[in-house]
């Protein structure tokens, strides 16, 4: 039987075994993730509450997604229209006749589920509450990243303790995503993820397209430096002896690179299924206004020079960086201003 890795593509498989084309939905979906992500959604949704895909003569509405698959044009049909669907997802079957469920869609979907993202919290203890805060935001939002991509199975939190375990759990809702007291090593030995990358901006090597493309697991600490740390992040490298350390780097530096948890996850997930191993264009596409105006704040500050009293830098470094990052004017003006260097020559019109 083959594996697909995406939830989306499994579907369409699913879909496609059993000549269902135009599908409908009695259960609740939000129209603009359907819009967006199409299957995905409606595959994910279908695995965390395991529902199933049922005959339904007399259901009809607007195609608000369509996307060809081996040839043939797959829709999803939406709220009340006139376009007929084949089948519906429904958390109910009744009397109706069954045609597949989550568990067909889940038989090809990788087991164990790798690639697996683990975020470890076994340095929780250090967080203020401002802190513990944000990082609560951020596994919360990681889920619905990882949800665009994959699905709840390739998530694992590690080293949780009671307390925190009925947090995750009121955060996260309705989910199948690993939370454990154990190591992460226990995990990911068990799921026999020979090559682990271990995320922290101070490793001695960057990550590198290959590592993004082969890698079974990524490891990130669930940490939030709100308070400068020095050194903190290396104890995820004694979590998981065999793993590979990696800094993610933008054009030789991590300056400007995005920093939380879930931006890191996107970074990869982007890296991996959209723009197949370019990391550059992953991590651009994930940086924030403030990332940005961070890098050009350092690519200024390194190319400044002395004219007398004044450092000054080129209005030409602007155009340089237009080319591979999107930035405007006045962005170039506000990071110079920070960085109290003057810009000569002809400013933009």
């Amino acid at each position: 039987m083959p594996v697909y890795e995406r939830p989306a593509t499994a579907l369409l498989e699913t879909l496609h075994g059993i000549g269902v084309y135009d599908l409908g939905s009695m259960v609740w979906l939000s129209r603009k993730k359907v819009e967006s992500l199409g299957f995905q959604h409606i595959a994910v949704d279908m695995l965390v509450k395991e529902h199933y895909i049922v005959e339904s003569p007399g259901y009809r509405g607007l195609k608000v997604y369509e996307e060809e698959y081996k040839n043939r044009r797959f829709s999803i049909l939406y709220g009340n229209d006139s376009a007929r669907a084949d089948a519906v997802v429904t958390s109910k079957p009744g009397n109706r006749r069954i045609l597949a469920s989550w568990l067909e869609v889940g038989d090809l979907l990788p087991s164990p589920p790798l690639p697996m993202f683990v975020i470890d919290m076994s340095m929780k203890f250090v967080h203020t509450e401002e802190e513990l805060s944000r990082l609560k935001v951020q596994i919360a939002v990681t889920l619905s990243t990882i949800r665009e991509y994959l699905w709840d199975m390739h998530l694992a939190i590690t080293g949780v303790e009671s307390e925190s375990r009925e947090w995750i759990n009121e955060l996260l809702g309705n989910n199948k995503v690993t939370v454990t007291v154990g190591k992460p090593s226990e995990l990911l030995w068990s799921m026999d993820a020979d090559k682990v990358i271990i995320l922290r901006p101070d490793a001695p090597q960057a990550l590198t397209p290959i590592d993004v493309m082969s890698a079974d697991a990524f490891l990130i600490g669930g940490i939030v430096d709100r308070i400068p740390r020095p050194g903190l992040s290396r104890m995820l490298d004694n979590l998981v002896p065999w793993g590979l350390p990696r800094r993610i780097e933008l054009r030789g530096s991590i300056a400007g690179v995005p920093e939380r948890i879930n931006r890191i996850v996107e970074i990869i997930l982007k890296a991996r299924y959209k723009y197949k191993g370019n990391l550059e264009k992953a991590i651009i596409s994930t940086m924030t206004k403030k990332d940005i105006l961070s890098r050009v704040y350092i690519e200024v500050s390194r190319r400044a020079r002395r004219r007398g009293s004044r450092a000054i830098v080129s209005w030409d470094l602007y155009w340089e960086l237009k080319r591979w990052l999107p930035l405007t004017p006045d962005d170039f003006k506000r990071a110079a201003a920070k960085a109290r260097v003057e810009l000569v020559g002809g400013e933009p019109s």
